[in-house]
């Protein structure tokens, strides 16, 4: 387990897990209100959202959600290099993408016109750069 940063708002420690699995996700907890939410994020978009929230019983009021969710997307880049320290992977592997003419890579349900499936992508945590490398062989570097 590797703890990311406390939301100050909220009290809610953040972590990563030795033993989670795809796609990308932080667990925030509070320990004294025994709740934990899950939170996906991107190594390719600045998205973040909302999986779940455990027990539903203790389910934390809107606005408190809302403020772990500002908090992670502001530490995006935090969550990142510690899920890649822990896991070393972007979960990427396999998944079909095209290549936007502004030069972002979007990812896309299934095989679709003008989509590749990437063969893996590696991330540099000092620099935020992903690299991305398709089953064609070539390759695309986004930073983040």
């Amino acid at each position: 387990m590797s703890r990311v940063f406390v939301s100050e708002g909220t009290g809610a420690e953040v972590y990563v897990f030795a033993d989670d699995h795809c796609p990308p996700h932080v667990h925030a907890r509070h320990r004294g209100k025994g709740w934990i939410a899950r939170v996906r994020f991107s190594y390719l978009t600045d998205a973040v959202e909302l999986s779940s929230i455990v027990p539903t019983a203790n389910a934390p009021l809107r606005r408190v959600v809302n403020q772990i969710l500002d908090d992670i997307q502001a530490r995006r880049g935090d969550c990142r290099r510690s899920w890649w320290t822990m896991r070393q992977t972007t979960c990427l592997a396999n998944q079909w993408a095209v290549m936007r003419p502004d030069g972002h890579v979007g990812l896309c349900t299934g095989r679709t016109r003008g989509a590749k499936q990437m063969l893996d992508a590696g991330y540099e945590p000092s620099s935020g750069r992903l690299e991305v490398r398709f089953h064609d062989g070539t390759m695309v570097e986004v930073t983040r």
